[in-house]
């Protein structure tokens, strides 16, 4: 199995659960994400799976590296509302939804990323984020680009 061996997650190393729904059983939904920004089609139709294989699927050709990211900043005038609510406790929403953004962006780039390649899913899927500013974050997605069928 040439490339088998390519960026492959070490053992009992911890992956992304329920990264678009469906079940992880054989026979159940592959784990697809079906919220992706950007309008490429086949993008969109991109498998993602954080396990190794994807059930009831063969991998049959390994293309690469997959990655997908983005750098978001904070909106100042709601970072304002937000030092005052984080006073008194409590979710701090806009944060919450920006990282949901930031995440289905990073996603949806790492479909297009996987696409450009001729891939049609990616295994091993990781998701990392850091700052790169005080204000700002980044979100990367990364794995290995595959051709499934």
């Amino acid at each position: 199995d040439v490339g088998s061996a390519r960026c492959r997650p070490p053992p009992n190393s911890s992956g992304i659960r329920g990264i678009g729904g469906g079940g992880g059983s054989v026979g159940g939904a592959l784990p697809k994400v079906l919220l992706v920004r950007g309008n490429d089609p086949i993008a969109k139709n991109v498998i993602l799976a954080s396990t190794d294989t994807i059930p009831g699927k063969t991998i049959k050709a390994y293309k690469g590296l997959a990655i997908g990211s983005t750098v978001r900043t904070k909106d100042v005038s709601k970072d304002v509302f937000s030092a005052v609510k984080s006073i008194f406790g409590g979710e701090l929403q806009h944060y919450t939804q920006l990282m949901v953004d930031t995440r289905e962006e990073a996603i949806g780039r790492l479909q297009e990323n996987a696409a450009a390649q001729g891939a049609n899913a990616v295994v091993g899927v990781r998701m990392t984020t850091s700052n790169i500013a005080q204000s700002a974050s980044e979100v990367m997605v990364f794995g290995t680009a595959v051709e499934v069928e």
